[in-house]
């Protein structure tokens, strides 16, 4: 593998797993404070936090200091407030230190996107690909590995990002650079065709994390233990992990929009089997919903990422990624929200549990399905993104 996408994911690895392994350590960290959940999932909420404010102002810092070198400095940054936090000493220095690892984790993931793009712009499909089936790595490592540390003691658990911010510094010499930033963010969204695909781009997560909730709620009313659902909703990230170099190469060879919209529907399709399957045997059901999920979802999210990056303007590259990075985590805020929601007024309007999930998986599948819109209204106007031929996938400038 080149070495400049091996750097770039174990970026994306350390920030994936720096996020999922404190999930199993808010007990730990509950005792060791004595403090209540609320106060422990704050460690976890800011961490978001800072990240989420930080991606597109620092989009726009990369311009103009080197995107690379940016990079360098989240994972040296993100190192530090890791061995910051194995010695924190009150809950309010573990805030702090949260809120400065957010602003890293943005400095690094935030432009893993864009680098990658400018790294292998003949193979953006297969190099996004990677990125998604690293995130889907980082996913199901994380809590495992959080979950082993975490009995050892609380800052083994912040020290667990360690190993990937210094592998990728060792391998970040040669990243390069974006070129010249001279765009603004209001020239990006005006790009033809930009504001509709970073919209799909947030339906999309919003899909994702919401119909997770959404079965996550209903398997616990079913009697599920926490582990059992754990393992259960692990089959996505898995399928992920599998299948995003493959559904990369297609959108290369295929198309960007094409692709992009073959896992529109096939998730919309999805979609309806998702919201019936699981009524009809809890674990088999939705075993199988997440099973034909995880295809399209590994087709849309590496064709459609390319996309928004296809058509960014020369000069707003950096600004394109921090834009996919925004619209991924308002799109995850807004699923778990709307699902969440959604159950607690279906149970009140419904005589049964399972009927309150159905009805709440269809509503996350209709607004999967103004995503399909929103990308086949360019695939109707007869532009079409990413064609690049990978006869010669080790060749210069490929992954």
């Amino acid at each position: 593998m080149d070495r400049r996408l091996l750097a770039l994911l174990s970026g994306v690895l350390l920030g994936t797993v720096s996020e999922s392994s404190l999930a199993p350590a808010l007990p730990v960290l509950e005792r060791a404070f004595a403090v209540g959940p609320e106060a422990a999932q704050g460690v976890v909420s800011l961490g978001l936090l800072g990240a989420a404010l930080a991606y597109l102002p620092l989009a726009g810092l990369a311009g103009r200091v080197g995107a690379g070198r940016l990079f360098r400095t989240g994972l040296f940054l993100h190192a530090l407030s890791a061995l910051l936090l194995a010695l924190a000493p009150s809950l309010l220095a573990l805030y702090l230190l949260r809120l400065l690892q957010g602003v890293a984790t943005a400095m690094v993931v935030g432009l893993v996107p864009g680098l990658a793009a400018s790294a292998f712009p003949e193979a953006r499909g297969y190099a996004l690909g990677m990125v998604a089936s690293t995130v889907a790595a980082g996913t199901l490592l994380g809590p495992a590995l959080g979950g082993l540390a975490a009995g050892w003691g609380l800052p083994y658990v912040f020290l667990l990002p360690l190993p990937a911010a210094l592998l990728a510094l060792l391998l970040s010499g040669n990243l390069p650079e974006l070129p010249r930033q001279e765009g603004t963010l209001p020239g990006l969204l005006r790009a033809p065709g930009f504001l509709p695909a970073l919209l799909a781009t947030g339906l999309y997560f919003l899909h994702a994390l919401g119909t997770t909730v959404a079965l996550a709620f209903h398997l616990g009313k079913e009697g599920f233990s926490p582990g059992a659902i754990g393992g259960l909703l692990l089959l996505g990230p898995l399928e992920l992990l599998f299948l995003g170099a493959w559904a990369g190469r297609r959108a290369d060879r295929m198309g960007y929009n094409r692709v992009a919209l073959l896992g529109a529907y096939l998730l919309v399709a999805a979609g309806l089997a998702f919201a019936l399957l699981p009524l009809l045997h809890p674990l088999w059901g939705s075993a199988l919903a997440l099973l034909l999920l995880g295809v399209g979802r590994a087709l849309f999210q590496a064709a459609n990422n390319a996309l928004v990056l296809s058509l960014a303007p020369k000069g707003t590259e950096g600004l394109a990624s921090g834009a996919l990075s925004v619209a991924r985590a308002l799109g995850q805020a807004l699923g778990s929200a709307l699902a969440g929601g959604s159950l607690g007024l279906f149970y009140r309007l419904f005589p049964s549990h399972g009927l309150a999930f159905a009805a709440t998986a269809l509503l996350l599948t209709a607004l999967m399905g103004l995503a399909a819109f929103l990308v086949r209204s360019r695939e109707g106007s007869g532009e079409e993104v990413g064609h690049a031929p990978l006869d010669d996938p080790g060749g210069e400038g490929r992954a």
